[in-house]
């Protein structure tokens, strides 16, 4: 597992929308936009489900991702291991914040389940001589 700096972290948490990649086990990519999304702790995300399609089928036969997220402060991407969740105590609790988030933005949405994504490697994205580099 990799380690997340604090400002990956909050850039993570506070970027309006980032993108996950999965693939088919031949190699075929899709990328999504994705906005509900956590910080769980600095080793692991969370990544609401609301409307996985291709990406749930990816994610059960491959379950590598790679999220790229940016802002003004920077742009990182994860390589990481999702793990799909639906049931169970930690997913009631996930699945009530986002719920409670889509509830005050007045959006008639509600989770169906989620990723959590363990960090396996974490790149910097930000332009200029270290764009792509190796962080943790």
């Amino acid at each position: 597992m990799a380690v997340m700096p604090k400002e990956a972290q909050d850039l993570f948490n506070n970027a309006k929308n980032m993108v996950l990649a999965t693939s088919t086990p031949d190699g075929a990519p899709n990328a999504d936009p994705m906005g509900m999304k956590k910080v769980l702790d600095d080793e692991t995300v969370y990544i609401s489900d609301q409307f996985f399609n291709k990406t749930l089928a990816n994610l059960k036969a491959n379950s590598k991702v790679a999220i790229t997220f940016w802002g003004d402060e920077g742009a990182y991407q994860i390589h990481g291991t999702a793990n799909y969740i639906n049931e169970g105590e930690q997913f009631d609790e996930l699945k009530k914040w986002a719920d409670g988030n889509f509830a005050a933005m007045g959006a008639p949405i509600t989770a169906k389940g989620g990723i959590i994504v363990h960090v396996d490697e974490l790149f910097t994205c930000k332009p200029g001589p270290d764009a792509g580099a190796k962080i943790a």
